[in-house]
């Protein structure tokens, strides 16, 4: 066989069977795969909600209205809504209408002078947290009415120590943006739920998340959500994805604010994945063998197999030109949704992922959340 068509092969073998046995094994695992947990219906901690809330004048009414209508005891529940120095009017909305709507549970508003990212902003409210268990969310999305019992169940069992909802988007066909997410999620969260039954996952998102305070010191400010998984992983605990508490979410139409949300996002996941990596040289981390090595692949060493397959790709075309014909099939991807969705998922994820690579190398780090 021709040099080039062998390393065309042996490149794209690399680059895709790993994460096609990995995801296969995981759905399969998410599917049929037990939990192995004693799990307690009834059990009903005192919670401790924090809301980190930034620029949010048009959102945040509608966020203490949906907590009001959790399936939750009010005298089991308090709520803190942490502004981090907006500009919009929030916190001066949020006081009036606490002021004139009285919630049916106890509602502290907390201040920042200036603003300095979202774990530090969970972490000054974490210091007045008095619940046995800490749930953080966002201002801007929704929690469905059974989500916080649904979730607290799991947290039950004395080997967990977080659990984390799923997210279901409001509007998932308005754009080639948010289809693309769609299938981004469908896949994500199959994953997460298999790692979940495996072992943890750490692929956390604090839009539904809680947490057991007596072991959440902090909340990490270096790889955010996922970072505080890490770090109760590593005391010897277990942090999941549960299958039945979910979030709703409008999410961005436009490429221009997903591409500014999801390299934020990928950042995190290659911060955090870099930093199992040097726990695993070291022999220190404590995350199932499988999911670490599994993601660690996927997260750092894959990005640079793609780009890498493209180039094999381009040299495959210059070396016999006739094959530029197979272009021609380009027009039918593009009339068929589904496969023009996945090929852009496949496209802008990797290159995500690898402007991620570039900027943590770079020792720049997107703390600060953006409206």
């Amino acid at each position: 066989m021709n040099f080039v068509i062998s390393l065309f092969v042996i490149v794209t073998v690399i680059h895709i069977t790993p994460v096609a046995i990995y995801y296969l094994s995981m759905r399969r695992k998410a599917q049929k795969g037990p939990w192995n947990l004693s799990l307690d219906e009834d059990y009903s901690p005192t919670v401790t909600l924090i809301v980190a809330a930034y620029n949010e004048a048009n959102t945040i009414l509608n966020k203490i209205r949906n907590i009001t209508e959790l399936d939750y005891p009010a005298d089991k529940l308090d709520v803190i809504i942490v502004d981090s120095a907006s500009t919009d009017g929030t916190p001066r909305i949020t006081e009036e209408y606490l002021q004139n709507n009285k919630p049916p549970f106890k509602t502290f508003l907390m201040e920042e002078n200036r603003r300095e990212g979202k774990a530090k902003a969970l972490n000054h409210a974490l210091q007045q947290a008095s619940g046995s268990i800490v749930a953080t969310s966002d201002a801007d999305c929704l929690w469905t009415r059974g989500s916080l019992r649904n979730a607290l169940k799991y947290l039950s069992d004395d080997s967990i120590a977080a659990v984390c909802g799923q997210e279901v988007l409001l509007n998932p066909k308005d754009s080639s943006a948010t289809r693309t997410e769609s299938q981004h999620r469908d896949f994500f969260n199959l994953i997460r739920l298999g790692e979940s039954k495996t072992h943890s996952t750490i692929a956390f998102e604090g839009a539904l998340a809680l947490y057991k305070r007596k072991l959440l010191q902090r909340f990490d400010e270096d790889c955010d959500d996922s970072g505080s998984a890490l770090n109760l992983v590593q005391q010897g605990y277990r942090t999941i994805l549960v299958p039945d508490a979910f979030f709703l979410n409008p999410f961005p139409s436009k490429w221009s604010v997903k591409i500014s949300k999801k390299t934020r996002r990928a950042q995190h996941l290659v911060g955090l994945w870099w930093k199992c990596l040097k726990l695993a040289i070291r022999r220190k981390l404590k995350l199932d063998p499988w999911i670490s090595a599994a993601n660690v692949f996927l997260y750092l060493i894959n990005p640079f197999l793609f780009a890498l397959f493209l180039g094999t790709i381009i040299l495959v075309l210059i070396t016999y030109p006739f094959l530029l014909l197979l272009l021609l099939l380009l027009p039918f991807i593009a009339i068929v949704p589904k496969m023009r969705d996945s090929l852009i998922l496949y496209l802008t994820n990797h290159l995500f992922l690898l402007y991620a690579i570039f900027v943590e190398s770079s020792g720049r780090k997107q703390v600060i959340w953006k409206k």
